[in-house]
């Protein structure tokens, strides 16, 4: 039975770490294409800013969403 309460534990741990690399990939992916195209708008840049903001939200929402899929 010992042996059982380990694995369960660790398992447990196991979870939870990858529903917190989820949501710090999420912060991460927010940082570098929501707010790098937010500051290109400002600079003048001739990039398509507006898609990059929009497929940093997605990617964004999708990464926090499975953070939580794994954290239930």
């Amino acid at each position: 039975m010992g042996k059982f309460i380990v694995q369960q534990e660790k398992q447990k741990v196991r979870k939870e770490t990858m529903g917190k690399y989820f949501y710090d990939l999420s912060r991460l992916t927010f940082a570098a294409m929501v707010l790098g195209g937010i500051i290109s708008f400002f600079q003048g840049i001739e990039i398509k800013w507006c898609y990059v903001v929009f497929l940093g939200l997605i990617v964004v929402f999708a990464f926090a969403r499975i953070g939580n899929n794994i954290l239930k």
